[in-house]
Order: structure tokens, then C-alpha cells, then sequence
């Protein structure tokens, strides 16, 4: 039988419906000496992150700390000052965003990016803008190639919009839907792209606690399910040690440390980045309050 690590434990002592198959050694993401600098402010500097293919890895650390910013390079939303970024072995920083994410890389924002004017259906089907090849001139003389497409793209997008969990919002516009909705909906657009890796941008802000928890179920399905690899950043440290195989914290524009779910919250330079305080002055890494002081303080 293959090797799996344990089965990972929701927030209220749930199970997962399997347990998490631990991922290839070969790293998909691959990041190396990035550096981003505003002017004669630098962001981040001399990060080095590697993703393992078909993982779930999150990126957690205080506000400010350079988490957006690297997420912003490896998009190619922004571009980097220095280093490079191989995805499967092929180096794509400098490449624009649209190359970039015909390399199969796909994202979600902090700030909810819909078209808020357009119902979720039609949302998801500008996310398969790569997909289609029909010309302008077929599209306006609604030629037969047009017409299997469009249909192909709409039977797609539903069978997203299904995937995680609103196939009843199709025909609501984005800005009528809960905000819980919206968020789903924008992971189902950057889906139905096809992407290798999905990266998602705090996508748990601003849920409640039976909203996380689905939003780890989720997650795991898209990996499980789909065969995406999945980079959150994330706040809400309950869905991060529910669902992260590997956990990377940022602090002060570089990489503090970076280790197992375990790891990480026994780390006394975690809590202090998040807590303010002297490691000496940290209770045991091991009781809970520090823990419950940390999730509290970002929450």
C-alpha cells in the first residue's frame, strides 16, 4: 500500500474522507533568491520556496510580511527586482501574466475579483477565455465551431460551479451572491482554466467557522480530485493546521522558518513574530494557549 501520512483533523475533531497521500519529492514551484523592492523599499528579499507537486502549502506570517507581494511575483502581477521562478523546471519570471498562466499557474485575490454585473455562470466562462479558439468573425456569424464551443464552455463551467458547491448560483449576479458564495465562485473560475497549481489569497477571510471548515474540504478535493496543487496564504490558523501539508512563514519580507503543520506551531520564533513577545517569555510551544493566543491574534 502506498505511504500516507495521517488523516488530517477539521477544527471540531472531524475526519477527512481520506487520508492525504504525502507528495512527490520533485518540486513543481520552484523559488529561488526572489527579491521585490518598491522604490528604496524592499518587500521581500532572498526567498527561497520550494512546492512539491501535488501538495497543499500554506504561507502564513503577520500582515506586512511579504506574503502578497511573493504570491504578486510568481503571477507575474508584479515583477520581481531579482531571482528566478521555475514552474515544472521552466523558468517563467519575466514572462507576462497571460504567459504565465497559460504555464498553468491560477489565482484568487484578498479582495474578492468578480464581475459583479454578471451572474456566476458568466463568470466562469471568462475564465476559459484560453480554452477557446473561435474567431472574432465566427463568434459574430455564430459559426459551427462557435456554437460547440460555447456550449462545451457552459456545460464546463457548470460542472465547476457544481464542483465547489453553488450550481444553484448560475443565474445570480456575482454582487446578489453571500460572500462565502463569491469566494467559491472565484476559485471555480480560476479551475476551469486547467491550472497545474492554484493559488489562493487568504481565502477563508471573512468566513464563519462552518464556512472553513468546507472551505477545507475543498481544498482537499481540488487536490485529491482534480490533481492541483494548492499554495494558500491564509490567517485563520485552524483551516492552515487542518489542511497544510508544509507550512512557510513569512516575516519582515523573508522566510522565518518553514516545516510540518507540528513544526511550526511548537516554534517559539512563530509565536513571537505573531505575539510581539521574547522567545523567553513564550510559555511552552506545546500547551494550547500559545496556540489559541496565536489564532486569536489573526483571526
Amino acid at each position: 500500500m502506498p505511504d500516507v501520512l495521517p488523516p488530517n483533523r477539521l477544527p471540531d475533531g472531524l475526519l477527512l474522507d481520506r487520508p492525504l497521500p504525502i507528495p512527490s519529492r520533485a518540486p513543481l514551484l520552484d523559488v529561488r533568491g526572489l527579491k521585490k523592492a518598491f522604490g528604496g523599499m524592499i518587500a521581500i528579499q532572498n526567498v527561497d520556496l520550494s512546492i512539491a507537486e501535488g501538495s497543499v502549502h500554506a504561507i502564513i506570517g503577520p500582515n506586512g510580511a511579504g506574503k502578497t507581494t511573493a504570491f504578486n511575483c510568481i503571477t507575474a502581477f508584479v515583477p520581481p527586482t531579482a531571482g528566478r521562478i521555475f514552474l515544472g523546471g521552466e523558468r517563467i519570471d519575466g514572462l507576462p501574466a497571460h504567459v504565465v498562466a497559460r504555464h498553468g499557474v491560477a489565482r484568487t485575490y484578498q479582495n474578492v475579483r468578480l464581475f459583479p454585473n454578471m451572474t456566476a455562470l458568466e463568470n466562469v466562462l471568462v475564465g476559459q477565455h484560453r480554452r477557446l479558439h473561435a474567431t472574432f468573425w465566427e463568434a459574430i456569424l455564430g459559426s459551427g465551431r462557435f456554437r460547440r464551443e460555447e456550449a462545451e464552455a457552459r456545460a464546463r463551467a457548470m460542472e465547476y460551479l457544481a464542483f465547489v458547491g453553488i450550481p444553484q448560483r448560475a443565474g445570480d449576479l456575482a454582487r446578489h451572491m453571500p460572500y462565502g458564495d463569491q469566494r467559491r465562485l472565484e476559485i471555480a473560475r480560476a479551475l476551469v482554466a486547467g491550472p497545474r497549481i492554484l493559488m489562493l489569497d487568504e481565502p477563508a477571510a471573512g468566513m464563519n467557522p462552518a464556512e472553513g471548515r468546507a472551505l477545507v474540504e475543498l481544498i482537499e478535493r481540488i487536490r485529491a480530485d482534480l490533481g492541483v496543487t494548492v499554495v494558500l496564504i491564509e490567517h485563520h490558523m485552524r483551516v492552515v493546521m487542518a489542511v497544510a501539508e508544509r507550512i512557510t512563514v513569512f516575516n519582515r519580507g523573508a522566510i522565518l522558518t518553514e516545516g510540518t503543520p507540528g513544526e511550526i506551531q511548537a516554534d517559539e520564533r512563530v509565536i513571537e513574530a505573531y505575539l510581539g513577545r521574547r522567545s523567553g517569555q513564550v510559555a511552552a510551544a506545546a500547551s494550547p494557549e500559545p496556540q489559541r493566543q496565536m489564532e486569536a491574534g489573526i483571526a
